[in-house]
């Protein structure tokens, strides 16, 4: 990957997309995860960029100290929203506990987002999205929450790609070292709530995509690549026929007219 070359052409992405909405400069989430920094690194150099650190109870300490590292660092405007008592407000409200890991993850990443953009509509910013490659096409995201964005400049690179862009871009190496996580409850790993590593669906995800969207794909460079299992093969291929859903627009119903 010629990622001098990737720089240059998400940079003028981000300057081409702000000049043509009118907005003033960007925000995003940022976690202290791998992908939300290496989005905040970007559009630091393009235009004034806006971060906002919003936490529960249940978030790893470390986590937000090294977003609040970067933001300083990046000299982004920054803000820490305690999110817990949103959480449980409308926990009590719709009856939701928080051992239901999977709608108590998604209310986190709906209330993120819901503050990015009335944070974005106060400032006139653009949401800029943070999902990488590998999530989209596997679903691994939350469809209106961390999946909603104005513009997304990371979302055609792997997250194994994202690793090594991030060591060129020159981030924090304890941020490209942890252990990728949402962060959404205690404890949380992408890696382990997926079943295998980024490393081993990248390929798997790469080898689906060439396969069935590249005819030309000849028997020697199938060979000569490195195949994944039967099993994360079924498992990609499954996710992403599920969750194609979240890639596409709402659908509205044609009306016939006279």
């Amino acid at each position: 990957m010629n990622y001098e070359k990737i720089e240059k052409n998400i940079l003028e992405f981000l300057r081409d997309y702000l000049a043509t909405s009118g907005a003033k400069g960007f925000v995003l989430g940022l976690s202290g995860g791998l992908d939300s920094a290496v989005v905040a690194t970007l559009c630091a150099k393009i235009a004034p960029t806006h971060a906002l650190l919003m936490p529960t109870r249940l978030s790893n300490k470390a986590n937000l100290a090294d977003a609040l590292r970067l933001a300083k660092t990046l000299g982004l405007n920054y803000k820490i929203i305690d999110i817990s008592n949103i959480l449980e407000s409308f926990c009590a409200a719709n009856e939701l506990s928080k051992q239901q890991k999977l709608r108590y993850g998604n209310l986190c990443a709906r209330v993120r987002m819901c503050l990015l953009y009335d944070y974005s509509s106060e400032h006139a910013l653009l949401v800029v999205g943070t999902s990488n490659k590998s999530e989209r096409l596997l679903g691994y995201g939350t469809i209106f929450g961390d999946m909603a964005c104005a513009l997304n400049p990371i979302g055609e690179l792997f997250k194994s790609e994202i690793f090594e862009f991030a060591d060129f871009l020159g981030v924090d190496k304890a941020i490209i070292n942890k252990a990728p996580s949402a962060d959404l409850w205690e404890n949380q790993r992408d890696e382990s709530e997926l079943g295998y590593s980024y490393k081993e669906l990248d390929v798997a995800l790469d080898f689906i995509l060439k396969g069935l969207g590249n005819s030309r794909i000849s028997k020697g460079e199938i060979l000569s690549g490195e195949i994944p299992s039967a099993g994360i093969l079924e498992f990609c291929k499954k996710r992403m026929k599920n969750n194609a859903f979240k890639l596409n627009t709402p659908a509205i119903a044609k009306v016939p007219r006279n």
